[in-house]
């Protein structure tokens, strides 16, 4: 029997991250800084990398624009608005544009136009017609199927969706924190999902995207474990999921003594995982 992955995604991944769009903001909005730490604290040229790569793979120059989904605290954003003649970024968290116009700033960038907006709620624009239509890691959306009909009618020229090839690396980290702080143990869906899904809902849409499979190394650095508990909460408290006792702050702590690495002056979690990139050619809407 053929599977409906566009339903699978609905009834299976949809809404099981966060249970409205305000919980979504509202997490963003508290995790942004210590996303931002982490993220953009990472030397190992993994975003040059994939950059150079696009830069051939779409022949980027300055007549090119690109439309970006959930930049965050412009990860990519940045480096490639130096390349190109514009980017329109989509992006619900208040915390994350913060971040992004300070960059802006910091860096004398004037060709980035922010929308602050959730992409599920993003309507076309007749007056926006990108050559790129761009994602990392930022399709937490309610209909996948929906959100990539509307990545590839908008886009000119190609689209590209940067998302977990693995499992993600930091996933057993919080695992390992719930079960700590519950007493008994919610059941709670695991948000496993990977490219598989979204390159299995292209094709039944008739989109035969290419896939490139790559090693990824992922760290994080924290000055203490009060640190790394404040950066892990962070994703308990946004939901509201849980407030803790001192005893269960401390049960933290020592799975996160357990969890991380202990450095002369800091605390490391360091993990490879995969990296999948998903790109196609606009070849007409659907």
């Amino acid at each position: 029997m053929d599977v409906d992955w566009a339903e699978y995604y609905r009834k299976n991944h949809g809404k099981t991250q966060f249970k409205s769009e305000k919980e979504s903001k509202n997490f963003w909005d508290v995790f942004s800084k210590n996303y931002a730490k982490n993220v953009l604290n990472n030397k190992n040229g993994w975003v040059k990398n994939n950059i150079n790569h696009f830069k051939n793979e779409f022949n980027l120059d300055k007549n090119t624009s690109i439309l970006e989904i959930g930049p965050g605290p412009g990860t990519y954003t940045i480096p490639l608005a130096k390349e190109v003649e514009e980017i329109t970024v989509v992006e619900q968290s208040t915390g994350m544009i913060d971040i992004l116009k300070n960059r802006m700033k910091e860096e004398e960038i004037d060709n980035i136009n922010i929308i602050n907006k959730r992409w599920d709620n993003f309507g076309l624009n007749a007056e926006i017609n990108p050559d790129v239509v761009f994602s990392s890691y930022s399709l937490g959306v309610d209909d996948m199927e929906e959100s990539l009909k509307k990545m590839n009618n908008y886009a000119e020229k190609y689209c590209c969706i940067l998302t977990f090839g693995t499992r993600q690396a930091w996933r057993g980290v919080y695992s390992k924190i719930r079960e700590s702080i519950f007493e008994q143990k919610p059941e709670k869906k695991e948000f496993g999902m990977t490219y598989i899904l979204i390159y299995n809902i292209l094709h039944q849409l008739g989109i035969y995207a290419d896939v490139k499979l790559s090693e990824k190394p992922f760290s994080q650095t924290f000055a203490d474990l009060d640190e790394a508990a404040e950066h892990y909460l962070d994703r308990f408290k946004a939901r509201g999921d849980v407030t803790l006792t001192d005893e269960q702050y401390l049960k933290v702590k020592e799975v996160l003594s357990k969890e991380l690495t202990k450095t002369e002056d800091s605390w490391k979690f360091e993990k490879n995982s995969k990296e999948a990139m998903i790109t196609w050619k606009k070849e007409q809407d659907i």
